[in-house]
């Protein structure tokens, strides 16, 4: 079995390294491939990124959406498994954690798709960041154990590669929500699950800048809007400074 693990990334030099070097240095115990596959950036994001992992340069007209750099990356990937990170993801135990995810789907052929806890990193997570998460986990593990309805944020994503080419993968129409909606039609083609034994960690950038307040009500408007009209309520994510 064969991991790919498809970083997108749009002007990352200030973190990228650090999420790129802990896989690179310490996922040693499984076949895999790092995948980077970059959107027009400007900065450092490239140059950084190709000591530790293959670049997968921007080929579209103008500015993508982040499905359709996803998209972009799976086309180059080789493994039988792809698992899809935000560039400012941290995995402690690269090892234990992805020997854990590939034998969930080992244990259960049905299972189209996994996502994991997202916690804040703890030297920079507050009461607030805590408790905001825990919520979005909960409501990520009733939509994908519960209900089984798919949910997950594009933070971490992991399906199986015959799944992911099945559904066609990320709809590139959809500036946001594209994360969400993927996991819905997996779930329609077997099941997917929230491992709750797992956490991989992120840094609060978008929380700081934007608010858990707004974040919380435009997830949930995306959401709904996806679920429910085919399309995305806003035309992008609020970004992080």
């Amino acid at each position: 079995m064969k991991l790919s693990i498809i970083v997108p990334t749009r002007n990352e030099e200030r973190i990228i390294e650090r999420t790129l070097k802990e896989l690179h240095d310490n996922l040693t115990e499984i076949e895999h491939e790092i995948i980077v596959t970059d959107d027009k950036s400007t900065d450092r994001t490239l140059a950084i990124a190709a000591k530790y992992a293959r670049v997968v340069p921007h080929v579209f007209e103008g500015k993508s959406t982040i499905a359709a750099n996803r998209n972009n990356g799976a086309r180059a990937a080789t493994g039988d498994y792809f698992a899809f990170i935000d560039a400012d993801m941290f995995i402690p135990n690269p090892n234990m954690f992805f020997k854990t995810l590939l034998a969930e789907f080992e244990k259960d052929k049905k299972m189209m798709g996994a996502t994991v806890k997202i916690k804040i990193r703890p030297d920079e997570a507050t009461f607030t960041d805590n408790v905001m998460l825990e919520i979005m986990g909960f409501m990520q593990w009733f939509h994908n154990d519960v209900v089984r309805s798919g949910s997950a944020s594009g933070e971490f994503q992991m399906m199986r590669r015959e799944a992911y080419e099945r559904a066609h993968g990320y709809r590139e129409d959809l500036p946001v929500g594209e994360d969400n909606d993927l996991f819905m039609r997996l779930s329609g083609m077997g099941r997917t699950k929230m491992i709750w034994g797992l956490t991989a960690y992120t840094e609060p950038r978008r929380a700081r800048s934007v608010g858990w307040g707004k974040l919380l009500w435009l997830w949930t408007l995306n959401y709904f809007s996806v679920l429910i009209l085919g399309k995305s309520y806003t035309k992008e994510w609020p970004p992080h400074k």
